[in-house]
């Protein structure tokens, strides 16, 4: 197994590639499709200094951070922008990041594409102009749609996508090389059967059917659940107080997420079975233990 080198100022990339490499040799004939997202450090914060806070990209292959930046007081998507460079050298030209509305921006997605890159990105209300030229677009009928439906504890959640690649000029002005324009209905019938209804609307750079939209755009929030999320409840990585060496804390958080759930997707059960036996622990790092 090959760690991440790290130091308080750069997260250097060259094992990760490795281990991506090693873990993903077919790589080049598909798409990496990876999230990106800012956390903050709750724990480092002080009664003089605000919380630090970093951004980071997931790959959802491999449940694995494979780059991150200290936020360091700036915009979102002026900071990760940071890391555009190191996506190109581990995964080339065939990448595609989904971002959330505060990456909806004209520099930034075209830093993405410049660097070899694809997006995804939501239109919300801070591009309402381009969000009310998606509901027209949408008024007429789709070329491609999907629909699932999922039974969730006596409620019935109801998910319908639609795609259109006749993109308005309005949002392809705006945001470059937009190929697929992207509703998303998601309906949801409670036991009393009440219904809430909920509409957002995407666009991306790749050429997309609604069923790789769907996926994609739902898997975005696998950062959140699966990292972010974990990170807190497993790592304690929120009730940390350190303020220096915390780029490298993070780092090594990510390595050990990407391992245990490599291993389970039960974090939990993993954990409770390496504080049994830590041995188990050690045959992760070491598969040739046996």
């Amino acid at each position: 197994m090959i760690f991440p080198v790290w130091d308080d100022i750069e997260l250097k990339l060259s094992p990760t590639e490795a281990w991506v490499k090693q873990q993903c040799p077919e790589m080049q004939d598909r798409v990496a499709v990876l999230a990106g997202d800012g956390k903050v450090l709750k724990g480092s914060a002080r009664e003089s200094q605000s919380a630090l806070s970093f951004l980071s990209v997931f790959f959802h292959e491999l449940s694995l951070t494979v780059t991150q930046v200290e936020q360091g007081g700036r915009h979102e998507a002026k900071a990760i922008q940071d890391v555009l460079a190191d996506l190109n050298h581990l995964f080339g030209e065939s990448w595609l990041l989904t971002l959330d509305a505060a990456y909806t921006e004209h520099e930034l997605t075209s830093k993405v594409v410049a660097a070899g890159g694809d997006y995804l990105v939501p239109l919300k209300n801070n591009t309402k102009v381009l969000k009310e030229w998606a509901v027209i677009a949408f008024s007429y009928p789709t070329e491609n749609g999907v629909v699932d439906v999922e039974n969730r504890s006596g409620e019935v959640w109801e998910r319908r996508t639609d795609i259109l690649t006749a993109v308005p000029e309005a949002i392809r002005e705006a945001l470059p090389d937009v190929k697929t324009l992207i509703r998303r209905e998601h309906q949801v019938t409670r036991r009393n059967g009440k219904q809430t209804v909920e509409i957002r609307y995407a666009v991306s750079s790749m050429l997309l059917t609604a069923k790789q939209a769907e996926d994609i755009w739902r898997g975005h929030w696998g950062i959140e659940n699966r990292s972010h999320h974990a990170r807190d409840t497993v790592l304690h990585e929120d009730r940390c107080r350190m303020r220096r060496g915390v780029q490298g804390r993070a780092a090594l958080n990510g390595v050990v997420l990407g391992i245990l759930l490599g291993h389970s997707r039960s974090l939990t059960a993993v954990v409770r079975q390496i504080r049994v036996k830590p041995i188990v622990g050690l045959r992760l790092l070491l598969p040739e233990l046996g």
